[in-house]
């Protein structure tokens, strides 16, 4: 009876020492393995601080900008001709498809637009969103959604453009 008493003690406290130890272990495994394809082009975020300001953009695009620590992020879109809504990101890592960050960056990422003229307009991100996945330093490829959903509701959501960046996780 001891025995078995002494057993489930250590194996109690085993568990529970890993447990806690591994709840802090700052390394996210997200990004490791991950290569960026050479045939697709990818763009890489602007610096929020230095860059911001003098784009001037031609045509329907989106910007991305590193903001305050690696993996956080802020955008900018120019628009011309488009209804009054909610624009939002999804973004994918690009090599297996898998959405990141789903529920935050739709959330955080969200903007509200309208233009009815030909002109083209910015608009631009007030928060910021985060991409959980990996660590700083860990780059990898990324494929950029940006979705629309008309004020009116009954309408389906849109995909309305596509762009190709190298992003970082956030370390937790």
């Amino acid at each position: 009876m001891l025995q078995i008493l002494s057993t489930g003690i250590l194996a109690l406290l085993t568990y529970g020492y890993f447990s806690f130890a591994l709840m802090f272990y700052p390394y996210d495994f997200f990004a490791e393995g991950l290569e960026i394809p050479h045939h697709i082009k990818f763009e890489k975020p602007l610096k929020f601080d230095d860059e911001k300001d003098r784009i001037n953009m031609s045509q329907q695009d989106i910007i991305l900008y590193d903001y305050f620590q690696p993996g956080i992020y802020k955008y900018d879109l120019f628009f011309n001709k488009i209804e009054k809504g909610k624009v939002y990101l999804k973004i994918f890592e690009i090599t297996n498809n898998q959405i990141l960050s789903e529920r935050s960056i739709k959330k955080k990422s969200q903007i509200e637009v309208e233009n009815k003229t030909d002109e083209l307009r910015r608009f631009e991100l007030k928060d910021e969103f985060t991409i959980f996945e990996g660590d700083w330093g860990q780059f990898y490829g990324a494929r950029i959604e940006v979705w629309f959903q008309p004020a009116d509701t009954s309408q389906p959501e849109k995909k309305i453009m596509t762009k190709n960046y190298i992003v970082q996780g956030w370390m937790r």
